[in-house]
């Protein structure tokens, strides 16, 4: 099934209508006959969207959405409203996410059931952690641009609306809007026409804006003229979150675009919200709270991604294990404060040590890994040796609940390197890593504080 939908209708032949449209898109579909029924069934399924139809016998549409709105993660739950006149109006106030018409045609329909269904898209690059569009308002309020035939339409969508929104609004053609787009000048929201100096030149500047990372995430609005009813599936399945008719200007239907472009801002922000709290959620699992290093988790996937790297394209890659020398005496004598204290200036020490291609990561309790793509032997030797002079060149404050106010600490490391494809094709990153700990093994039974390089060849 693609998903789980709530039909809500008085009028028993509707509900069946509809349940046949959506069933036969492959959604799973649940009816209620009226408000209180679809609150109890809404609570029980969970549905992705909710559609509320006409001829509620214990409540209107508007008061049904609101009362979904107040429910538990009623806030997120997408909601399409048939409504006509005033309740239009009402319904969007109460947090309607759409209006339908109850005659609409099936592509329109199940485009918007799309668009509201599809699993955040605003969400699907976060981790990737990308880059966020520069800043480009001169106040605290929210931006709109508006692309239109001419710029005198798009002023008059601007006359219209002003005083009915909290967003600012600028006017601008579509080249502007892409070299702005381009340089990181992206509003939070777009208002284009679908047709600007041919048909369905706004659709493709939705297309390409969506395109572009920095201006992907901007809520979208395209403006369809009566004629070209036809395109708003295709402007829906495009990316837009809503179609608005062409006529902005009259009083009635500019309270209603005000209100719909208002919801359009709100869905942006809310998904920004939520793609920069899942940033946060995969930065908190690949790092180690302590160091603010890299951990294991992503230090081993990214070991592999080079060797594999340096197996295909060649060069060298330099892999070092790095561990203090006798921390368990630390906490012991000292307390898990002093070793904490410790970890953490070694860990900046370290990484201050390493050029900007490396990465650093803590991997064990007082065990480091780093990584050092195109590096060959001797370079890895000295960059090694600089990271244990940093370690070992001043004593490590310690907090004031410690017994005595610093500690020198030091630091051994075991070295790894394949020098060619010939040797990375006899080897696989586990190897390695192998090989480093071996050497890295051997400089603790020297008498610690020092490094030790792994030959060449495979040992056996």
């Amino acid at each position: 099934m693609a998903g789980r939908i709530l039909v809500v209708d008085g009028v028993p032949t509707n509900r069946i209508t509809m349940k046949v449209r959506l069933s036969s898109a492959c959604y799973e579909v649940a009816a209620a006959a009226s408000g209180t029924e679809a609150l109890r069934l809404a609570d029980l399924l969970q549905p992705q969207v909710v559609l509320i139809g006409a001829s509620l016998p214990d409540m209107t549409a508007p008061e049904l959405c609101a009362a979904l709105r107040a429910g538990p993660g009623g806030s997120e739950l997408p909601v399409l409203v048939q409504a006509q006149g005033v309740e239009r109006i009402a319904a969007l106030r109460a947090g309607a996410s759409a209006l339908i018409e109850a005659m609409g045609d099936d592509l329109t329909l199940l485009a918007r059931i799309r668009g509201l269904m599809r699993a955040d898209p605003q969400l699907e690059h976060a981790h990737g952690m990308a880059e966020p569009g520069a800043a480009f308002q001169h106040d605290n309020r929210p931006r709109a641009v508006f692309v239109a035939d001419q710029p005198a339409t798009a002023l008059g969508w601007r006359h219209a609306l002003q005083g009915r929104v909290h967003f600012a609004i600028s006017v601008c053609d579509p080249e502007r809007a892409l070299s702005d787009a381009a340089r990181g000048r992206v509003p939070d929201l777009y208002l284009i026409a679908a047709d600007i100096h041919q048909p369905g030149d706004g659709l493709r500047l939705l297309s390409e804006l969506r395109s572009r990372p920095l201006s992907r995430d901007a809520g979208f609005v395209i403006v369809l003229r009566a004629e070209r009813a036809e395109m708003t599936a295709v402007a829906l399945d495009l990316g837009a979150g809503d179609v608005l008719p062409a006529d902005l200007t009259g009083p009635a239907a500019a309270t209603e675009a005000a209100i719909r472009l208002e919801t359009q801002l709100a869905r942006k922000h809310d998904a920004d919200r939520r793609r920069e709290e899942t940033q946060r959620n995969v930065a908190l699992a690949l790092t180690d709270p302590l160091t603010g290093l890299h951990n294991r988790r992503y230090a081993l996937p990214r070991l592999a991604e080079l060797f594999q790297q340096t197996g295909s394209i060649g060069g060298t890659l330099a892999v070092m294990l790095l561990d203090l020398d006798r921390f368990k005496q630390v906490n012991d004598n000292h307390g898990h404060a002093a070793g904490d204290a410790v970890l953490a200036a070694v860990a900046r020490r370290l990484a201050d040590s390493l050029p900007p291609a490396a990465f650093l990561a803590r991997i064990g309790g007082e065990e480091f890994l780093a990584v050092l793509p195109d590096c060959p032997a001797r370079a890895a030797r000295l960059i090694a040796e600089d990271m244990r002079q940093a370690v070992q060149a001043r004593p490590v404050p310690l907090p004031p609940e410690c017994a005595e106010p610093e500690l020198s600490v030091t630091i051994s490391a075991g070295i790894a390197v394949i020098g060619d494809r010939r040797e990375a094709a006899m080897l696989d990153p586990e190897m390695l890593l192998a090989r480093a700990d071996r050497a890295l093994l051997s400089a603790k039974s020297a008498g610690r504080n020092r490094i030790v390089m792994a030959p060449a060849t495979l040992a056996a």
